[in-house]
């Protein structure tokens, strides 16, 4: 059998990635979450009253850009900001109880996402590729279970928020 080519392996890589994207933009929207959203919810999990700004670190997103963000998901009762009590100036974000519940949906649609995108491969075939994708990960520089695309995001409007045409 010959051996693949390396030649097209970046493209399909893209493909694949944005196609996986999609896929669960789609299967997250009856929740109303994007992606970002939805990896947001699962930091704030790992790592419970987390900093605003720590949070807008370790995502590589411009503080003020994570402020729009958390208000919808604040606004939705998925987490709730306290007054840091080592330093009042700064914010701790928790899940509530809603953002557990809904976090715990969102693991169920990763998981069927995970099946679908590997659907067409072997048990042994998933771990090897993800073996493989976790080096080439890491031979990039990218933080491990952080999406490079959040120091590009830009706020979602909020669906509350109509826009406002100027007033002739």
């Amino acid at each position: 059998m010959p051996q693949p080519s390396k030649t097209g392996v970046a493209f399909l890589l893209s493909q694949i990635g944005t196609r996986s994207a999609q896929e669960f933009a789609r299967l997250l929207a009856p929740l109303k979450l994007s992606p970002a959203d939805a990896g947001i919810l699962r930091l704030l999990r790992q790592t419970p009253g987390i900093s605003q700004q720590q949070l807008a670190q370790t995502l590589g997103m411009h503080a003020s850009r994570l402020v729009a963000i958390i208000d919808i998901l604040e606004s939705r009762k998925l987490l709730a900001r306290t007054q840091n009590p080592e330093d009042r100036r700064l914010y701790s974000l928790h899940l509530t109880e809603r953002g557990t519940e809904t976090l715990a949906e969102i693991g169920n649609i990763a998981r069927t996402h995970n099946d679908l995108m590997c659907s067409g491969l072997k048990a042994a075939e998933v771990d090897q590729l993800a073996s493989l994708l976790h080096k080439i990960a890491a031979a990039q520089g990218l933080t491990p279970k952080v999406h490079p695309g959040y120091k590009d995001l830009k706020p979602a409007a909020h669906p509350r928020t109509k826009s406002r045409k100027p007033q002739p």
